[in-house]
């Protein structure tokens, strides 16, 4: 996986980050959300050094996702693709945050000004001249709901992948790989999470042991499933047996 390596030249004050209103009115939650990461990522020195798989992890998405918006925000200027360069054990992709505050601040500055007509007026105009739509047509609690859903999602379908470096040391592929989300994501919804998790912290204890499953990623939980619970209940039953009765 290549390394990326982030300079930050928005000229934000330190230690908290400043995301201007043109970002959150012109992209998508996935635009928004790696523009965020990689400003924050930056730090005090405006340079950091974050895989590409890390900043999917922190944002819940795959690779393609991931493109996507890296795209958008090349496309849009508002970060820049500077080069690659030299790391300790492979060439690292650099970018750096542009600083657009010029734009943002330009842009709502002439709102007042298009005319003299209501401040209700005036912000319909501005809506209709980026193609925002009006509070009047959309839903926002449950759109809002559902972002803060699927983010939700997201961080529980990660921390539990994250158990899986107990029995699959290339465990951190699976964060991005879709058909392993796909099948921890229907396994969440049947189990729960609690109960899931404890499966999988189970599963280190059960590996190389006779009759024992072998299960090291999420397609191979929900396949053998069935199989899983059949060896932990004979398991059970043997203890049981085993104990002493006076």
């Amino acid at each position: 996986m290549t390394q990326v390596n982030i300079i930050d030249e928005s000229g934000d004050k330190e230690f908290f980050t400043i995301l201007p209103n043109y970002i959150a009115n012109h992209s998508t939650a996935n635009d928004q959300a790696l523009y965020f990461q990689m400003k924050r990522i930056t730090g005090e020195n405006g340079r950091c050094f974050a895989t590409e798989e890390t900043l999917m992890r922190k944002l819940g998405i795959g690779k393609k996702a991931y493109d996507k918006a890296l795209k958008y925000l090349l496309d849009n200027k508002w970060i820049s693709y500077v080069g690659l360069t030299k790391g300790k054990t492979r060439p690292i992709k650099t970018y750096k945050v542009n600083n657009i505050w010029k734009l943002n601040s330009e842009t709502y500055k002439k709102i007042p000004s298009e005319s003299n007509i209501s401040p209700e007026n005036q912000k319909d105009t501005f809506q209709k001249k980026h193609k925002i739509p009006s509070e009047s047509n959309v839903e926002q609690e449950p759109a809002l709901i559902k972002t803060n859903n699927i983010l939700t999602l997201g961080k529980e379908i990660n921390d539990l992948i994250e158990l899986f470096k107990g029995v699959n040391p290339t465990y951190d592929k699976l964060f991005a790989n879709k058909t392993q989300r796909a099948a921890m994501e229907r396994l969440l919804a049947r189990m729960g999470s609690e109960k899931l998790g404890n499966i999988i912290r189970y599963l280190p204890k059960i590996i190389g042991q006779k009759y024992a499953p072998t299960i090291t990623n999420p397609v191979q939980l929900e396949d053998k499933m069935g199989s899983l619970f059949a060896y932990m209940q004979k398991q059970k039953s043997e203890a049981n047996n085993n104990t002493l009765i006076l």
